[in-house]
């Protein structure tokens, strides 16, 4: 019996040895390792080119912490955030209710509303640089509709400039939670819509009795992740207008590409990165907590 036993926790043994050592490994490599390795840059006075740097302390992250330019950029991200939660969940929740139907036509209409999601940032952030230039299409086409006075810079000025950065940041985000709120709407058991429909309940009355509430893990999935890619924006900015007009399309992550490559401050660099981590894995603890709790 005890060999029995022993041969058991053996095989146990080999199969987590097998099966769990190497994504334990993968995650040392992907994540623990650089993680360890941009604390300990944080604390240096680094310099890329030469490897080495003297021991600063705090004063990285104090610095960052007093830089009016990264305030600035965290409050063009705040709102960026906003409008891809707004966005996602509104816009995604209609499509997802539009297209939750059984027809065949609908199936290709799913897919094409997802296509935005699967481009990157980039290429999309190229695709609308030309029309959003002076010469591009949408002032050419204001132009030839009579509507010059509606002409303007739109990557030249502040104002139009992050109105177009965010605009063009949110419409994949459309695309992506109208395929997880469906996935909400389709994990629905027809018995109950089909009992709230013997019982007299309208749509309305369906939907914020029934869907709505089923939907909360839908709902949970979809602000986290518009939250934290949000907070880690940073390709549409770098494409488009490269951070300006004058910092307005800044971003925290443009800014630690900046400071770590360009300005060779890699130690400021690090503490900024160390710093926009806390901020994305507070509000993610602070969500799942809020979500945990109304599943309660």
């Amino acid at each position: 019996m005890s060999k029995f036993l022993s041969r058991q926790r053996l095989n146990g043994a080999q199969t987590f040895a097998v099966l769990g050592l190497p994504g334990i490994a993968l995650y040392a490599v992907a994540v623990i390792i650089p993680l360890t390795l941009a604390i300990r840059y944080s604390l240096l006075d680094f310099n890329l080119l030469t490897s080495k740097g003297p021991f600063v302390g705090l004063d990285n992250y104090r610095d960052v912490l007093t830089d009016p330019d990264f305030w600035s950029a965290l409050g063009f991200t705040s709102v960026l955030t906003v409008y891809l939660l707004l966005a996602a969940n509104i816009g995604g929740l209609l499509l997802a209710l539009l297209l939750n139907r059984r027809r065949r036509v609908f199936n290709g209409l799913r897919t094409i509303a997802f296509v935005p999601s699967i481009l990157s940032g980039v290429v999309l952030a190229y695709i609308w640089s030309t029309i959003l230039t002076d010469k591009g299409v949408l002032n050419n086409t204001l132009g030839l509709l009579g509507l010059a006075e509606l002409q303007t810079s739109w990557l030249g000025t502040p104002l139009a400039a992050q109105a177009s950065v965010i605009f063009i940041s949110g419409w994949p985000s459309i695309g992506f939670s109208t395929v997880v709120y469906l996935a909400g709407l389709q994990s629905i058991p027809s018995e109950l819509l089909e009992a709230a429909s013997v019982d007299g309940a309208g749509p309305v009355r369906t939907f914020r009795a029934i869907t709505w509430p089923l939907l909360q893990p839908s709902l949970f999935v979809v602000s986290t992740m518009m939250i934290i890619g949000g907070v880690k924006s940073y390709d549409v900015s770098a494409v488009l207008t490269g951070g300006g007009p004058a910092g307005a399309t800044d971003t925290p992550a443009l800014q630690i590409l900046r400071h770590g490559f360009e300005e060779n401050r890699a130690g400021f660099a690090n503490a900024q990165a160390i710093i926009l981590l806390s901020i994305i894995v507070l509000i993610s603890v602070v969500g799942y907590t809020i979500s945990a709790k109304r599943e309660k």
